[in-house]
């Protein structure tokens, strides 16, 4: 029988932010550094914090993100996530948990056009010539501290970034409804680079994972320079059904 996530939807939609609609202009970001690292979790707490609509992947395992964009329509601006990776169907996507910016209209955006659950905090990217590292503080404390040693050139044909699924609230027929949002940036690769991941500090609290979280076995790291989008959305689902039942297309 196939496993699907044990989310309690009621609580979590209170904290899912509210969108505009699903009409929104796609943003151009160009010249973007993105810090990734992929690490195994412990599978049965990590079930609670999946929709009903969504499939935890086999071996559970989530990503964890630091990215700098240094042009917007806003300005420029940092970006934190942490996604649990899932299967929505049998496509694998990245079901987002948590997300930090340190710009303040840049996070007003994300909320109301993308559905970002996002606040604001203190991120840093450096790129050194034996280690990438990124770090996220919010209220002055460190919730998030990793790293990529050793880092080595690859080809940006290696690099796959999932699309993103986000937990939302929106106004339909004139009332609040929850839906998961389809977020599907695309990537031009001006470099790129792999090495071994470093977990330093994660504070779960502070990334919707109350404590169920459980980061295990590293998987990959990686730095890549690139120019990618917030694109136009194209996909919703039904949070309480399965995906397979319950998807739909938007207007594009």
């Amino acid at each position: 029988m196939p496993v699907f996530g044990k989310l309690d939807l009621q609580t979590a939609v209170a904290r899912a932010p509210l969108m505009r609609g699903f009409d929104t202009d796609a943003w151009e970001l160009k010249g973007a550094e993105i810090l990734q690292l992929s690490y195994e979790i412990a599978e049965e707490p990590a079930e609670h914090l999946i929709p009903p609509a969504l499939h935890p992947s086999i071996p559970p395992y989530a990503t964890l993100s630091v990215a700098r964009f240094p042009a917007s329509p806003v300005g420029p601006f940092s970006l934190a996530q942490v996604r649990i990776i899932v299967r929505a169907g049998i496509r694998p996507r990245g079901y987002l948990l948590q997300a930090y910016t340190d710009a303040e209209q840049a996070a007003t955006e994300l909320r109301a056009r993308w559905g970002f659950t996002i606040a604001l905090g203190k991120i840093t990217l450096q790129a050194r010539h034996d280690r990438v590292i990124g770090h996220v503080e919010r209220d002055g404390q460190p919730i998030l501290a990793m790293e990529l040693e050793n880092p080595e050139q690859i080809s940006g044909s290696d690099i796959t970034y999932l699309d993103s699924l986000h937990l939302a609230r929106v106004i339909e027929g004139g009332q609040e409804t929850p839906i998961i949002v389809q977020v599907d940036p695309e990537y031009v690769f001006h470099s790129a680079s792999r090495g071994r991941p470093r977990l330093n500090l994660l504070q779960t609290d502070a990334w919707g994972g109350n404590h169920l979280l459980r980061c295990t076995s590293p998987m990959a790291a990686t730095y890549t320079r690139c120019d990618t989008d917030l694109p136009k959305l194209r996909f919703a689902l039904n949070p309480a059904v399965p995906a397979i039942e319950g998807s739909r297309r938007l207007a594009a």
